[in-house]
């Protein structure tokens, strides 16, 4: 089997597995898989980084997107605990720093 991912967007995985029976007369058969919807949210689990390696990582894949959020939570260790939950992260900065 071959499997080629061109893309993904929004949960959507574009691309095709393409494999060939044994056996079988016909040509090589697809499963097209941009019907197959996934929640990332699934993958992702926390790590273990350094604040060092951490910035570097961000810094080499620009992931730096400001959001704004509207939140009745005001008080920021309440807010940052749950955005880890949320999203299946962990704050790196310690207690002492925030």
């Amino acid at each position: 089997a071959t499997v080629k991912v061109a893309s993904t967007e929004n949960g959507v995985i574009f691309s095709t597995i393409s494999y060939d029976v044994r056996g079988s007369t016909s040509d090589r058969n697809c499963v097209y898989l941009q019907d197959i919807k996934i929640d990332i949210m699934d993958y992702i689990v926390p790590g273990n980084v350094t604040d060092t390696e951490f910035r570097q990582m961000w810094s080499d894949f620009e992931w730096e997107n400001k959001v704004n959020v509207m939140t009745p939570i005001r008080d920021l260790r309440e807010f940052l605990n749950h955005l880890s939950t949320s999203t299946n992260m962990k704050v790196l900065t310690g207690d002492a720093a925030i």
